[in-house]
């Protein structure tokens, strides 16, 4: 068993000279062979309290007990074997080069015998269906395919307990589901209890107990049942409710962790299926392509990861790029200013190849996953203005067009003085889209902008994106996330194994249920719900995207 009792830890702020109470009176129980859910957004406290299970930290008041040891007085080394921990970021956990050497490495380290070792590292990669990568290199593999490795690395050891923290936030749909499977096949076949610190509150609905952190403190705590139909408690932590929980509350049905059908016929007892006003489509296709992806191929090495790519990319437009981890979508967003080069195939920005353009990687600005890979300078503004300087515009000007940029995405603006690496994710993943909005460019590519943010973070910096596009930017965007992908796309393209499986507006996308899980992805929960109504007499809209929609809707508010 794992307890926690009145656990309190705090950082010290060198600026402000005073302690940041990051954890605050916190007790928790996990029985072995339980799983937990941790939720909370980005600094709540909920990472360090992960750490402070491992060992990675002490507490200085209160007491954490793994397997019968205090993590104050006893041995770190068993209760670190005891809690094998999963990070956010794999590039913080991978060490070697090859996939099983880095496997090996945990095993070398916990005195594994040799004639054992490989049996060991073929089940955890069976585990998380990473068995053919077994001698590639790590670098050369997505970011969900490093977390894959990552979770097998420690899967390998076969700790007490696994503390998943945010793991699964660069993968895919299938990859999520693949991961959590092996979770809870570890719990069934070897009595392992798992801790999930997560933003997904479908993984949280799996678990034994969910436990909700605000500001250091717990804000609830029970069972999936108890906690996740407290929507206004889990809005106001910056988490969202189940979508037929936030609509129920909408609605004034509520209670319950409903399933679609069962939500559904609530909804029509209390509503009525008489029909609604459709409201007229807009048109979002009809403007002229200033990007053209033509038979574009790619490959590492030897091994080919874009296949003959071909799509548009209408001016102005919202476009999502959707595929399985490793289907080619990051590779292929670093062709489309020239990051990578194609050995066959082009592509014409404006009607002209990209490589006729010196300064395309101004005209085409990319924002990597990782923001960490694009902040380098002593203080954030630094940061934001060097490539409007490399541009040739003057220090004034440059941060002139900075401090409005910063505004524009919501990030604030006292903190510009600040070391871009003391941010928080989401003001970090700020900060690297305005040093390429500063350059003034007319397409803006994102690679999985939202990834490890928590949803109200998620949603800030989407809105900040969504108006990057109102202006007249045209934005691609890589995203593992259906929800984003429907509520924000003009246009969707849906990547497999390095080719597009289908493209078309998103309505169009997600009717396809059964295509779209054959490789490895998911639809909407709203689009479940309106196929529900849909059998039982009531239509909502096809671009009806989100529950604050569909509750003006179904109860006639919608307009024509």
């Amino acid at each position: 068993m794992i307890e926690g009792k009145n656990v309190k830890f705090s950082y010290k702020d060198d600026e402000e000279k005073t302690a940041v109470r990051a954890v605050d009176g916190v007790s928790f129980t996990v029985e072995q062979g339980e799983t937990a859910a941790v939720l909370g957004r980005n600094g709540s406290g909920k990472s360090t309290l992960a750490k402070l299970i491992n060992g990675l930290g002490l507490p200085e008041e209160g007491d954490i007990i793994v397997l019968g040891k205090n993590t104050k007085g006893d041995s770190l080394w068993e209760i670190r074997r005891a809690c094998g921990m999963v990070f956010q970021n794999p590039d913080s956990q991978i060490v070697a080069s090859i996939v099983d050497e880095d496997i090996a490495f945990g095993l070398e380290n916990i005195g594994t015998p040799t004639e054992e070792m490989g049996g060991k590292i073929d089940k955890a990669l069976e585990i998380v269906g990473m068995s053919e990568f077994k001698k590639h290199s790590t670098q050369n593999l997505s970011g969900g395919q490093k977390q894959k490795i990552a979770i097998a690395d420690i899967f390998a050891m076969q700790p007490k307990c696994i503390i998943l923290d945010e793991a699964t936030s660069m993968l895919d749909p299938q990859g999520r589901e693949a991961v959590i499977s092996a979770v809870f096949r570890l719990k069934e076949e070897f009595g392992i209890s798992v801790i999930m610190i997560t933003h997904f509150i479908e993984e949280a609905a799996l678990c034994d107990k969910v436990y909700v952190m605000n500001k250091g403190k717990l804000a609830a705590a029970g069972t999936p049942s108890e906690v996740l139909v407290k929507g206004e408690i889990l809005e106001a932590c910056g988490l969202e409710a189940p979508f037929c929980v936030g609509l129920g509350e909408r609605l004034g049905i509520s209670g319950r962790l409903w399933k679609c059908g069962e939500f559904a016929d609530e909804v029509i007892k209390k509503y009525g299926c008489e029909k609604r006003k459709e409201r007229k489509q807009e048109k979002t296709r009809e403007k002229g392509s200033i990007l053209e992806i033509e038979d574009v191929y790619y490959k590492y090495d030897r091994e080919p990861v874009l296949k003959g790519i071909s799509f548009q990319v209408k001016e102005g437009s919202f476009t999502s790029v959707i595929g399985h981890t490793g289907s080619g979508k990051s590779t292929l967003l670093r062709t489309l200013n020239g990051i990578y080069k194609p050995y066959r195939g082009r592509i014409l920005f404006k009607d002209k190849e990209i490589s006729a353009y010196k300064d395309i990687r101004f005209k085409i600005g990319i924002v990597f996953q990782n923001p960490d890979y694009q902040l380098f300078e002593e203080t954030v503004l630094q940061d934001v203005i060097f490539g409007a300087l490399n541009m040739g515009f003057s220090e004034e000007e440059a941060k002139q067009r900075a401090y409005k940029a910063l505004e524009a995405v919501g990030f604030p603006i006292e903190k510009a003085e600040k070391s871009p690496f003391e941010l928080s994710g989401g003001e970090k993943k700020r900060v690297s889209i305005v040093g390429i909005l500063i350059m003034e460019p007319e397409v803006l590519v994102l690679d999985e902008p939202a990834a490890g943010l928590d949803p109200a973070g998620r949603r800030e910096i989407l809105r900040s994106v969504k108006d990057i596009q109102k202006s007249g930017i045209t934005v691609v965007m890589v995203t593992h996330s259906m929800e984003d992908a429907a509520a924000l796309s003009d246009y969707i393209v849906v990547l497999n194994q390095g080719q597009v499986y289908a493209e078309g507006l998103p309505q169009d996308i997600f009717k396809d249920e059964d295509g779209l899980k054959s490789v490895g992805l998911g639809i909407p929960e709203i689009y479940r719900f309106k196929e529900a109504l849909k059998e039982r007499g009531l239509f909502l809209p096809e671009d009806c995207f989100s529950a604050e929609e569909a509750a003006e809707f179904i109860k006639g508010e919608g307009e024509a």
